[in-house]
């Protein structure tokens, strides 16, 4: 009897076991399921301001409160995951110094889910408006998306640079009902470019940025533009490597550079803006 009864309990033993395993094993595939959406974090004091300040940024969603920073740090980047699903969310930015004591801000957004990643900028920094010069902080929530497939790019390897608009060029065919905009101006489109050695990717490089350029108007549907490396161009002599382009554009007419006014006080003053970005990246050989 006592024989039975200890294989029966071994047995008992190893049904739960199994259980608890399956159950351990199924959870873990669940939650590796779940998709995820990459928020990064970039916030920085500007070199200018000498006087300490304490920063503290959390960020709310309709389940939880994160705190992301809380420091007299200089300079901070850091990222996290938050789930791929629509979401309304709030950042609480408050900056502390002997200055201007505390300055709070509250500031709303929205995901959808289909983002391909987010990226949140917060700076501190003095700036001049309306010839007076305050202390202000800013907030930027920038949005990426895959870009729609109707839009066609090409490398134009017989197109040739000169001194002042070098290689490489691109051609950039819209056959979507969207009117396409450039990242810096409505009617330009320039990206940055990389290049593969030793099946490592480099830094993306942009070159220069010139936002005075004249002329130019948005990739309107069923219509086809030129797209290049910043705004001049890289070089008119391209290493026989294997390159990526990377191009950001938008589909929202009044899209603006930088931040905008939100809120005006005596001593301080806050901007902010959100901003959504399809990424278009193209990979391409030179023999």
């Amino acid at each position: 009897m006592f024989g039975v009864q200890l294989d029966t309990e071994i047995k008992i033993q190893k049904t739960m076991k199994l259980k608890i395993l399956t159950y351990s094993t199924l959870l873990i595939f669940r939650l590796n399921c779940i998709a995820q959406t990459e928020l990064k974090f970039n916030y920085e004091r500007s070199s200018s301001v000498v006087e300490e300040i304490h920063v503290s940024i959390f960020l709310q969603s309709s389940k939880e409160k994160i705190e992301v920073l809380n420091d007299t740090i200089r300079k901070f980047e850091n990222s996290l995951n938050i789930p791929s699903k629509e979401e309304d969310y709030i950042l609480f930015v408050e900056f502390d110094n002997k200055t201007i004591e505390k300055e709070m801000l509250n500031y709303p957004f929205s995901v959808f889910g289909n983002e391909t990643d987010i990226e949140i900028n917060v700076r501190f920094s003095t700036s001049t408006y309306d010839q007076k010069t305050r202390q202000s902080g800013s907030v930027e929530v920038i949005k990426y998306y895959e870009p729609n497939k109707s839009v066609e790019i090409q490398y134009l390897q017989r197109m040739r640079g000169s001194e002042y608009l070098r290689e490489p060029f691109f051609s950039l065919k819209n056959n979507s009902n969207d009117t396409i905009y450039g990242q810096y101006l409505r009617g330009h489109f320039w990206g940055s470019i990389s290049f593969l050695v030793d099946s490592v990717w480099s830094k993306d490089i942009f070159g220069m940025l010139d936002v005075n350029f004249a002329g130019g108007s948005p990739l309107f549907p069923d219509s086809t533009t030129i797209a290049q490396v910043g705004s001049f161009g890289w070089r008119n002599e391209l290493p026989k490597l294997r390159y990526k382009y990377t191009l950001l554009y938008t589909t929202e007419k009044n899209i603006s550079i930088g931040v905008r006014q939100h809120l005006e006080k005596d001593n301080f003053v806050w901007w902010a803006n959100t901003k959504k970005y399809y990424r278009l990246i193209y990979e391409f050989d030179v023999k």
